[in-house]
């Protein structure tokens, strides 16, 4: 249930708080007076965007904040259980869900949920199980033959089924692009093969070791440079130990001066360490180059081999467009591989094809089992929406939800991913008139009155919590809109049910009555929200709706009435004061 809704900074709207009961509440205003901002207001903690344009003028931010109590089990459909969901985003739930939205001039949007940062991919999941809004645009939806097989399905709860079918067919689509890629492949097959044992004979006779350009370049330069490494190693040794006064020599020196010393000051043995440290290493070092020295030595014989097995390599990089030579290994390994592939390439064409027969077989069970049960559920639909539509004054109406099924046996391809049913609401509203589909003969008060029909048989009290009505009452007058507000009230009894109306005679029936008005202050337009808790209030309102500008004694008297009628009739109900 939506508690509280919080606004600031929205169009003509600088501060406004409102808190909404339970049952059938409305709102009323003249015409600009603000009803359709708080309508707006609502649609953004659902997770529509926001025109930055929105904003008051003069105003960096507005900022739209509704609260809302959550029953236990919210659950949609079975599916979508909203604590548990916020449980897995890391919000915490315990009664009351805040929504809060702000909307900056610079165009950026941020959206919380108990305080946490949301998506806006998640609100809008989120707010889909709170709140169900209509609107006119919802009536030209009936006008568009493809949204008829949503309401039939909705009616029936075959969402489930329906998906089924959508993931199966999915899935189907494919497995045949795969089996169409397969049957290119297999075109080219031959060609192909040729190609990859070619590849591999001349790898494999390559017999190339993983980083063997590497080393073979080391020893290349090596064996190119020998005289010059040659005569660098024989300074160094003749540095090291052969020559007089050579770098061990000095050392061997250092060390025994300072041994002396150490026999004067203890101190001095950690010089002496370090120094016999330093000699030790060196000596290490000596018999490293000398046995290095003697590898070191002209091989023309093996320098023309490295030249000729790089030049081979280089030669296959070429060949094969490759970047480097430890390419060279990749490709010989992906083409083993793709030759195991292409050679196996029957069986897998076997499993592709049968993993189709059997997708297709399951589609075309669930297709079938989903048109079934369309068509039982049109069959419910058809006779409770005519019951609706006679309580709203189409007493001769007459509606049948024909389904045009396509057989799965004889065309599999057929079927599409919402099944093998095409489906159309027919109307008859007058006797002797044919059936005609709902789309060339339906008027603006028909459709309304139809759109209502369908909120009432498909709302239950497992499906969303709110229920809000924007301009319900459109191209209705009269006794209709009586029999409009009496099915608003009993929507109500389930649903918190909110309505934006201008007739009075769907007002009278409200449990809350809610005014919103404008006012001119320094120049600049307000709106504002009052709930009207006494007779009094309502009845004045009421009288605004009948009369406009001339508000007569009979005026009130009929609005008196109207709203006395309502409480007699439902008095266990209503909520408002005495006079």
């Amino acid at each position: 249930m939506l508690l509280q809704l919080r606004i600031e900074n929205l169009a003509t709207i600088r501060e406004l708080e409102v808190e909404f009961a339970a049952g059938f509440s409305i709102l009323t205003g003249e015409t600009g007076a603000g009803k359709s901002i708080m309508i707006d207001a609502i649609l953004l903690v659902l997770g529509q965007r926001a025109d930055p344009g929105m904003i008051r003028t003069g105003k960096e931010k507005a900022v739209v904040e509704a609260v809302f109590s959550i029953t236990n089990n919210t659950v949609v459909e079975g599916e979508f259980n909203i604590r548990s969901e916020l449980e897995n985003a890391g919000i915490s739930l315990e009664d009351e869900l805040i929504i809060r939205c702000l909307i900056s001039r610079k165009g950026r949007q941020k959206r919380f949920i108990n305080g946490v940062s949301v998506t806006v991919d998640f609100l809008k999941r989120v707010g889909r199980q709170l709140i169900n809004i209509h609107g006119q645009h919802d009536n030209q939806s009936l006008l568009q033959v493809t949204s008829h097989l949503e309401f039939l399905d909705g009616f029936g709860d075959l969402g489930p089924l329906r998906r089924e079918v959508h993931v199966v067919f999915q899935t189907l689509q494919e497995a045949k692009k795969e089996q169409k890629i397969l049957h290119k492949i297999f075109a080219e097959r031959t060609d192909r093969v040729e190609k990859l044992r070619e590849i591999i004979e001349d790898l494999s006779e390559l017999n190339m070791r993983p980083a063997e350009e590497s080393e073979l370049r080391k020893e290349e330069n090596r064996l190119n440079h020998v005289e010059k490494l040659s005569l660098i190693l024989g300074q160094v040794l003749l540095q090291l130990q052969e020559n007089d006064g050579s770098v061990l020599e000095q050392l061997e020196l250092l060390r025994k001066l300072i041994s002396e010393a150490e026999q004067f000051d203890p101190e001095c043995a950690e010089i002496r360490s370090g120094i016999e440290t330093a000699l030790f290493q060196l000596e290490d070092s000596h018999r490293q180059l000398v046995q290095y020295s003697d590898k070191v030595e002209d091989d023309p014989t093996r320098l023309a081999w490295i030249n000729e097995r790089l030049s081979r390599i280089q030669h296959f990089e070429r060949i094969y467009q490759l970047n480097n030579s430890a390419d060279i290994l990749d490709l010989l390994a992906e083409s083993k591989q793709e030759l195991i592939s292409l050679e196996h390439l029957d069986e897998n064409e076997q499993e592709i094809s049968l993993k189709i027969e059997l997708l297709s077989k399951e589609l075309q069970e669930l297709a079938e089992r989903l048109s079934l049960l369309r068509h039982q559920a049109a069959q419910k639909m058809d006779k409770a929406i005519v019951a609706q539509l006679q309580q709203l004054g189409m007493l001769k109406a007459c509606f049948e939800t024909q389904i045009v099924t396509v057989s799965a046996k004889e065309n599999g391809e057929a079927i599409s991913s919402t099944g093998i049913d095409r489906v159309e609401f027919l109307l008859s509203v007058n006797p002797g008139q044919a059936m005609r589909s709902l789309v060339k003969v339906a008027s603006g008060g028909e459709l309304s009155r139809i759109m209502l029909a369908l909120k009432t048989v498909m709302t239950t009290p497992a499906s969303v919590d709110i229920l809000i009505f924007d301009e319900i009452d459109a191209g209705i007058s009269g006794g209709i809109a009586e029999i409009v507000g009496e099915k608003l009230h009993s929507l109500g009894a389930q649903h918190q049910t909110l309505c934006v109306t201008h007739l009075p005679q769907i007002a009278a029936f409200a449990e809350q009555h809610y005014l919103v008005s404008k006012h001119l202050e320094d120049s600049q337009t307000y709106t504002k929200i009052k709930e009207l808790k006494t007779n009094n209030e309502r009845v004045s309102a009421l009288a605004d709706l009948i009369g406009g500008q001339q508000i007569t004694e009979h005026t009130l008297k009929l609005a008196h009435e109207m709203l006395h009628n309502f409480q007699s009739g439902n008095s266990g109900q209503s909520n408002i004061e005495g006079f």
